[in-house]
């Protein structure tokens, strides 16, 4: 991004308990410098003005915040409206990609198994603000990976695609504008679904167990970033046998593949199979495919595409699920 070119400040709205007024306001000091450099603005409930209706206000600021910063604090968990309520809009704005939602871990609480497992959390490792030695620096940290994100966000909005998607694709989601993944994730994928197809063919990768970022959101990204090396691109649901049978029917749909209407949809997804034989530059994104042996049965022997992974998120034209 041109550093001259001027982008909006993205509005961070706070979703707290009351309990942790006192840290947020901490936090809101550090935050303090992106505020004077124009990257954010921030808001929260007592900012509201005498005499506004408050339900509306929070409403609207809520919609048109681009950053939402939970947190999560045991008073947070206990609180039934910031978990049942504010947490949960924020996480259908976010499976919407239309905002990007931020776990804060300020105090230790047992946050593990709530929904927010395709989110990055702050600070690093997910570690308790109050459990640092230096609490300063537990609040820069926290700054730091905001500061990261807001420029990743206004990197995005300033780009423009020059290659227009393939003209076979199924991704069922549209990019998230506010994705935040590993780049470094992204550099080995390119590097062995594009460098070296030879040694692709042979290897088997996976993005399981990562915190902080979904693998489901990682293929998404991918499939959008890297589309032009594509000429298909083919999303399939591999929970159970029977949604990848009913995957890959659609994807015969897709091909105008002669027996796409075979009552016998063995013979369906055998065509598919056989295309992707015989056709190069195409990418299958696997998702949620937890069971790889019968994930083997859809992958063809032999391709020039790229196939899925072991864990439930992708594969690709070189053949290697990642």
């Amino acid at each position: 991004m041109d550093r001259h070119q001027k982008v909006s400040p993205a509005t961070v709205f706070y979703v707290y308990a009351r309990e942790d007024e006192p840290l947020r306001d901490e936090l809101s000091k550090h935050m303090s410098n992106l505020v004077r450099q124009g990257l954010i603005k921030e808001w929260y409930d007592q900012q509201i003005l005498a005499g506004t209706d408050k339900t509306s206000t929070i409403d609207k600021h809520f919609q048109d915040a681009s950053v939402i910063l939970l947190l999560v604090s045991p008073d947070f968990l206990a609180s039934d409206y910031c978990y049942s309520v504010e947490m949960q809009r924020a996480l259908e704005r976010h499976h919407a990609g239309n905002a990007c939602v931020i776990p804060l871990i300020l105090r230790p609480v047992d946050w593990r198994g709530i929904p927010l497992a395709d989110l990055q959390y702050l600070p690093r490792d997910a570690k308790p603000v109050t459990t640092w030695t230096n609490r300063d620096a537990a609040f820069l940290d926290i700054v730091d990976g905001i500061r990261n994100i807001i420029e990743n966000m206004n990197t995005l909005a300033v780009q423009t695609p020059s290659v227009p998607l393939p003209s076979v694709w199924n991704i069922p989601y549209p990019r998230n504008l506010f994705f935040t993944g590993r780049e470094d994730l992204f550099v080995s994928l390119v590097s062995s679904l594009q460098v070296d197809q030879i040694a692709a063919l042979t290897q088997v990768q996976a993005i399981s167990g990562l915190r902080g970022v979904g693998k489901t959101q990682i293929a998404v990204e991918y499939a959008y970033r890297y589309h032009s090396f594509y000429q298909a691109v083919f999303w399939a649901q591999a929970e159970t046998y029977e949604s990848l049978v009913s995957s890959f029917v659609t994807i015969a749909q897709l091909l105008n593949l002669p027996g796409k209407n075979a009552r016998d949809q063995a013979l369906v997804v055998k065509a598919v199979i056989e295309w992707m034989q015989t056709h190069t530059a195409w990418l299958l994104i696997l998702d949620n495919s937890d069971d790889l042996g019968m994930a083997k049965a859809f992958i063809p022997p032999v391709f020039g595409g790229h196939p899925p992974d072991n864990t439930g998120t992708s594969y690709g034209p070189t053949g290697t699920p990642y």
